[in-house]
């Protein structure tokens, strides 16, 4: 008898089951990547509408006459304060308003205006502000520009 050298080698078969189970694995890694992704962007949205509350919270907290209105022009506002990086209550320990955030690689700008509400009567004053709060920031994953808007009134 002569023997017969056998040449290893791979089935169609198994070629297939290898590309198979790569696939599942790619789209295993894909989902997740996928999900890290929502996470980042809802994340990003929760800090937009944060900003936009504490707008909103620390004008209820303040006088009615500090707050201004955009028609004033005054720096000595709270407006003031938002609209300018460059108060004095906006040193090393942040108690002021920065109307640019940097958190971590997104940058939130928040812009705020503040109106007085009209009066029905001509000759008394409302009482009444409205404040609008926007947020904008760009999507680092996918380069969206984004915005979030809260408006509110607040009553002398």
């Amino acid at each position: 008898m002569s023997k017969t050298k056998e040449v290893a080698g791979t089935t169609f078969v198994e070629i297939l089951v290898a590309i198979a189970l790569m696939t599942l694995l790619f789209n295993i890694g894909w989902a997740i990547s996928n999900s890290f992704t929502g996470v980042k962007k809802v994340r990003n949205y929760e800090i937009a509408v944060s900003l936009a509350s504490q707008a909103i919270e620390a004008a209820r907290a303040a006088r009615f006459r500090d707050l201004g209105a955009m028609k004033d022009g005054r720096k000595d506002t709270l407006l003031g304060d938002f609209s300018s990086a460059s108060n004095i209550y906006d040193g090393e320990n942040c108690e002021g308003f920065i109307p640019i955030v940097k958190i971590g690689e997104v940058e939130f700008k928040r812009e705020v205006q503040i109106f007085d509400a009209p009066s029905l009567l001509n000759e008394m004053d409302s009482g009444l502000k409205l404040i609008r709060v926007t947020v904008y920031w760009q999507a680092i994953e996918d380069g969206v520009k984004l915005s979030y808007e809260a408006v509110s009134t607040i009553a002398e």
